[in-house]
């Protein structure tokens, strides 16, 4: 049975006597659980480092790869949390989703909570849209498409549980790769169980659902502080081997400043 491991160890991009911030590779729990035995981000730092009391400012999906905030203490971990309250700490993401999303920009406004027993609903985390659910804005800018998939740009003006994978989904574009979104959420148990098989090979086409946190900025100590992580390898791979993908420049885009000079310098 194949659950897959991570294809590489964690990144630290940059550290300082204060907080780092790591890449984080998929397959890789940002948390450690009692309930699965995969490695966590948090255990991985503190056998680097046993001394330092380290506290994740916010977390990514086991399957996510991209850039993680660690702070090294709990002073530094509040201060950060208040920069979080305010919405101070900026994230986006590059993502592959199915289908040719040719617009230049979507704003999905929409609540999301727990889908609970509704519609025959049988795995307790999924997230859906709900009545009851926190207001969640996600904002998609294309910048490739071709081949039946999509190259996006997404920036989470809020931050909700498997936010940007429910909204994708939403809108009939979902990640590719993601067994709970994606075309039959019954993948996600199976893997549990079964790990990764070979028609979740035929349908889902990647072992994890391309999603990938490639832009983080935050203030520190009244400075702006911004990082970029281009898209990983297994990601990569996936666009190359498209059949016509093109990358497209998205005029929406070359109007903003720090984030897009790294996305148009890497894809443009």
């Amino acid at each position: 049975m194949n659950f897959y491991e991570p294809s590489y160890p964690p990144r630290i991009i940059f550290e300082n006597e204060d907080f780092l911030i790591l890449d984080k590779p998929p397959f890789f729990l940002s948390h450690p659980t009692y309930k699965k035995k995969n490695p966590s981000i948090l255990e991985w730092l503190q056998n680097q480092h046993p001394h330092v009391s380290f506290r994740l400012i916010h977390r990514l999906d086991r399957e996510t790869s991209g850039l993680l905030l660690v702070a090294k203490n709990e002073a530094v971990a509040s201060y950060f949390g208040r920069q979080m309250e305010k919405r101070l700490i900026q994230k986006g993401y590059l993502a592959i989703c199915w289908g040719e999303l040719k617009v230049d920009f979507l704003k999905i406004e929409a609540p999301i909570g727990y889908m609970g027993g509704s519609n025959g609903n049988s795995i307790v985390i999924r997230q859906g849209i709900v009545a009851h659910g926190a207001n969640s804005i996600s904002e998609v800018y294309p910048i490739g498409y071709g081949g039946g998939y999509s190259l996006l740009w997404i920036k989470p003006i809020t931050g909700k549980l498997h936010q940007i994978r429910v909204h994708l989904s939403t809108i009939k574009h979902p990640l590719v790769g993601d067994k709970l979104y994606g075309p039959n959420p019954l993948f996600f148990l199976e893997f549990t169980k079964w790990g990764w098989t070979e028609e979740m090979r035929k349908v889902l086409l990647l072992p994890r659902h391309a999603l990938h946190a490639a832009t983080l900025s935050f203030f520190w100590k009244g400075n702006k502080q911004q990082f970029f992580s281009p898209l990983p390898e297994d990601l990569e791979k996936f666009l190359r081997n498209t059949k016509n993908f093109i990358e497209i420049k998205n005029p929406m885009l070359q109007k903003n400043s720090w984030e897009m000079t790294h996305i148009l310098k890497k894809f443009y």
